[in-house]
């Protein structure tokens, strides 16, 4: 079947109404949670630079959420873990909406379009990046790339002198940039930073990440924390990976309390057996990743301490205007192994 039959055959599915009894029929007992990111009100997504991957509108947002609450039974995160436990089943259709990294708007912006919805969500935050201040070194790099304030080469070439990170130049270009500057000194990355790019024309937004009261405040609220890692780099490319999870949980049951301890997100999506089980030996009990799978529970019950995760991006699931598309956002969540 070629792609414009197959693209047929969605219209024809989603308009009938057959994906939504497939998804009746398919998806009782399996646990669909979103991965999100960023979300800008529409105007200030160009002025802030921001990310088109890993951004949303807080207009698609809202919209989003309509069409969830009509197909699924919202959980939270508390929800996820009792079931897990085998202490309580969730609902049939159950959905969790997470946030990765901590990023300041989640609190700015997403957090009142959830809660006029009635929606609960989870925040899981990278440690470091929220200790970081206004600004956040990686948001600072990527940013540059994005761009054009510098090549990956040029900034390749300014820092590669000062460290040996665990990759190398030809390895995926955005990780391998994290990690030559994550293995600088806080300070030196500061002085490359400020001497060789133009920070202050990038740094639009008020600030890139929430800091602690922030998260304190979403957590008194009901919104669920859990870990990101402490230094929101690619677990598997770091030489003592165990170190950066025991920094990060430290650092969360600090600021958040042992709730904040019980669940985490692979940063960038990297992991592999090993850094599960150090994960677990911490005493995680469930552990997010970013593979595009949902989750069986069968009877309620969550089957696997593993969870996938289905990532939400303005191109997987709006038209060309940013306005949620049905014919993508239906199959884009509904037809998951």
């Amino acid at each position: 079947m070629n792609s414009s039959v197959r693209r047929i055959a969605k219209t024809i599915a989603i308009r009938s109404g057959g994906l939504s009894l497939y998804h009746r029929l398919k998806h009782r007992e399996q646990l669909t949670v979103l991965m999100l990111h960023r979300v800008l009100p529409g105007h200030l997504m160009i002025p802030y630079a921001a990310d088109d991957e890993y951004t949303i509108s807080t207009a698609l947002l809202e919209r989003l959420m309509k069409f969830v609450a009509a197909h699924y039974n919202v959980v939270d995160l508390n929800d996820v873990l009792k079931s897990r436990r085998k202490e309580a089943p969730l609902p049939s259709f159950p959905l969790l909406v997470t946030f990765d990294d901590g990023w300041d708007d989640n609190a700015l912006h997403a957090a009142p379009v959830l809660a006029a919805a009635k929606i609960p969500w989870t925040l899981f935050a990278a440690t470091d990046a929220i200790s970081s201040g206004e600004r956040w070194w990686q948001e600072i790099l990527l940013a540059a790339l994005r761009s054009g304030h510098a090549s990956y080469g040029q900034l390749w070439d300014l820092a590669a002198g000062e460290s040996r990170p665990n990759a190398d130049k030809g390895a995926d270009p955005m990780l391998a940039i994290l990690l030559l500057y994550g293995a600088l000194t806080p300070a030196k990355r500061e002085d490359l930073l400020t001497r060789h790019l133009d920070t202050t024309s990038m740094q639009v937004t008020p600030r890139h990440m929430a800091n602690w009261d922030t998260l304190r405040a979403l957590q008194k609220s009901g919104v669920g924390i859990g870990g990101h890692g402490a230094s929101h780099l690619p677990l598997t490319m770091l030489a003592d990976p165990a170190n950066d999870l025991r920094q990060a949980q430290s650092i969360m049951r600090q600021q958040l309390g042992d709730d904040a301890c019980s669940t985490m997100s692979f940063p960038h999506g990297r992991y592999n057996p090993a850094i599960a089980d150090a994960a677990r030996a911490l005493g995680t009990q469930l552990l997010f990743t970013s593979d595009p799978t949902l989750n069986k529970c069968a009877g309620g019950w969550l089957g696997s301490d593993m969870v996938g995760r289905i990532s939400i991006s303005t191109t997987a699931v709006a038209d060309h205007r940013g306005n949620l598309d049905l014919e993508r956002a239906m199959p884009w969540l509904m037809l998951r192994q």
